[in-house]
């Protein structure tokens, strides 16, 4: 006669294999089944216990507890369907979560061996399973038939209580980790709900969850959604969206959207759109199936509830793993379009406002760019909001690559402006298009001729050297400048260039025309240098300060080295024409003195021009006048950017 059994659990090694060893990948996940079935059974309290050093991990309830009936014919028979045969609603008003009654074997995903023990009716039942002895029995093509626990075994008075046994390795069994994934995993649990769950002997709470006091802006959706607002106590800016689907079929979610100031702000693997029916989630994230990748997406984490994905005569469509839905249903496809066009849309447009808005306020706690912008005109005022607002709208977590940021934007703002080109910042959209800026503006000098930048490192430099100097030392100074510095003579010549084997061959040349110079006549020079600039053969001569020399002598002189420039240009350039222009800086005016009229006719005539030490300096301060007038403007802006 065959031996009874008082439980039996029939299963093939392939669905134990799928369904619960391969089921789930985290602990959080395998314990929401747990918690789902003690809502299920109408339990008002769950207690969760861990003790890691003995890799233990206990769940118990105050629910109606199982029968031995009852774990044989639904608890311990795979695929029981709870929805076809009991009702939807228990007696305390709530809708069940199980469904396909497959959640149990996700416990062997994490445990080596089960025990169950339960009450109801005053009767105590028990039983305990282990994947070794059901790979046996399933390898010999034999029934499992789990240990039974003896009534005074039973560790319980009321509900059910399941051990779990020779957790497997690397499994995380962190108080804090799975409380707060717990508390991510349900929105029902709280006295509001008449729904305890305790980790530990300290219940989770709102605040578990870890992010609503993150939150800076907030949309509530749906009707009764306003409750997630006074969780959000820090929120700047608080909407509320609607939240029907689709009101022929009667679909319409519920929940909250909200996104963070900092997106480091959210947590790892948080970036998230989670989406919950009767209270559970059923589908991780609905955000990645979302044609969406504006910047705004990188700072957002919300949660829907949305039950009609879980309707009891609707075909469920929730996958094995019963943490993700089938994306090609007709249901969640309206879903994602409802999300997509009616509230990720409407977020967009109001972020990136509210962002504006708040920009200021951020970027102004930084003294030097609150100086900047205080300088501002009003008009101007409005683009540097924009500025603000896209530089605080990046996805950077790197401080100090903001204040980067905020150099190069300022520079590239100063510079637009000048042009009456600051609409340009309009197309500045992501961190990229900013870098582009930032590598258009990095390079100082190809800003010289829009900017008053590079002027303040040279040209005011160079003035202001010759500011109160004694007469005596102007010659040294004129000297040292005038060479690599042809703008102080003609603003129009920006840079001076020579052709090294052509300035070798004039300097050549001019050597011999020198030995050929008096002695007074080498006394009285200072320098002669030949440059190109604009096109022009350039000749300069300086004289000494307190020599005295007439126009002849000038124009003797310069002809001579024209001469020989000429016979260096024929040489090197037969087929192109040849302007030279000759350039004498004097300490004085030529003799005679009351000639001066004529005798700069005379060097006209030759293509030359004198010019005093004194009347360079002047003239040069006038020519830049409107420089010196920008400097101090200049220096401000400078020192924000160095200071930043």
């Amino acid at each position: 006669m065959p031996e009874k059994h008082e439980y039996e659990l029939t299963i093939d090694l392939a669905t134990l294999e799928h369904l619960g060893i391969g089921l789930y990948s985290n602990i959080p996940a395998v314990i929401s089944e747990v918690v789902a079935n003690c809502w299920d059974a109408d339990a008002t309290e769950v207690k969760i216990r861990i003790d890691s050093s003995a890799k233990l991990i206990t769940i118990s309830d105050d629910g109606c507890g199982m029968t031995r009936d009852d774990m044989n014919n639904k608890y311990l028979k795979v695929g029981y369907r709870r929805r076809e045969n009991e009702p939807t609603v228990t007696t305390r008003g709530r809708n069940v979560m199980g469904r396909k009654g497959i959640g149990k074997l996700s416990l062997f995903s994490i445990a080596e061996t089960i025990e169950v023990h339960s009450v109801s009716g005053g009767k105590k039942s028990g039983f305990v399973m282990n994947t070794a002895a059901i790979e046996q029995a399933t390898k010999s093509k034999l029934p499992y038939h789990p240990d039974p626990v003896p009534p005074s075994g039973i560790e319980v008075e009321k509900g059910t209580k399941i051990i779990l046994r020779d957790l497997k390795k690397g499994v995380e069994t962190t108080e804090s980790f799975l409380r707060k994934r717990l508390a991510r995993r349900f929105s029902i649990i709280g006295l509001e709900h008449e729904f305890s769950v305790l980790v530990n002997g300290k219940p989770i709470s709102i605040e578990d969850r870890d992010y609503f006091n993150k939150i800076e802006y907030l949309w509530t959706i749906g009707d009764n959604a306003e409750s997630y607002a006074s969780f959000c106590k820090n929120a700047k800016k608080k909407k509320t969206l609607p939240g029907v689907v689709d009101s022929e079929n009667k679909y319409d979610v519920r929940g909250w959207v909200g996104t963070f100031d900092e997106q480091k702000s959210i947590g790892e693997g948080n970036n998230t759109i989670a989406i919950l029916a009767w209270g559970k989630l059923i589908h991780e994230d609905i955000l990645k199936d979302v044609k969406e990748g504006g910047v705004f997406t990188k700072y957002l984490m919300g949660e829907l509830r949305a039950d009609f994905l879980d309707w009891t005569d609707k075909e469920d469509i929730a996958t094995s793993g019963r943490q993700n839905l089938r994306e090609t249903d007709p249901r969640y496809i309206k879903l994602r379009t409802f999300v997509q066009e009616k509230i990720l849309n409407t977020i967009q447009n109001n972020w990136r406002d509210w962002r504006n808005e708040d920009a200021e306020e951020k970027a102004l706690e930084n003294p030097k760019v609150k100086e900047w912008f205080d300088q501002l005109g009003s008009g101007n005022k409005k683009y540097a909001r924009k500025l603000f607002a896209k530089i605080e709208s990046f996805p950077i977590q790197d401080a100090n690559y903001k204040r980067e940021l905020y150099r190069h934007g300022i520079l590239a703002f100063e510079t637009l402006a000048l042009k009456d080109n600051l609409d340009a910042l309009d197309n500045v959209d992501t961190a990229k298009d900013f870098d582009l800026l930032k590598s258009i503006f990095a390079d100082m000098d190809e800003l010289e001729a829009v900017h008053y930048w590079q002027i303040t490192k040279t040209r005011v430099e160079v003035l202001k050297k010759f500011e109160g100097i004694l007469p005596t030392a102007k010659e040294k100074l004129i000297q040292t400048h005038i060479f690599d510095h042809l703008w102080l003579l003609d603003p129009s010549w920006e840079r001076a260039s020579t052709d090294a084997r052509m300035e070798e061959s004039v300097t050549r040349e001019w050597k011999g025309l020198d030995a050929g110079l008096t002695e007074e006549e080498k006394a009285g020079r200072l320098d002669i240098r030949y440059r190109t600039a604009a096109l022009k053969h350039i000749i300069i001569e300086l004289k000494k300060y307190n020599r005295k020399v007439r126009v002849a002598e000038l124009v003797e002189q310069v002809q001579k080295y024209q001469r020989a420039l000429e016979k260096c240009l024929r040489k090197a350039y037969p087929n192109d024409p040849h302007i030279i222009e000759s350039i004498c800086i004097l300490g004085s005016a030529p003799e005679p003195e009351d000639q001066d009229k004529q005798n700069r006719a005379v060097l006209k005539a030759i293509d030359a021009r004198y010019i005093t030490y004194d009347e360079l300096i002047r003239q040069t301060r006038d020519s830049y006048r409107e420089y010196l007038d920008k400097e101090k403007e200049i220096s401000r802006i400078q020192q924000v950017i160095e200071n930043l």
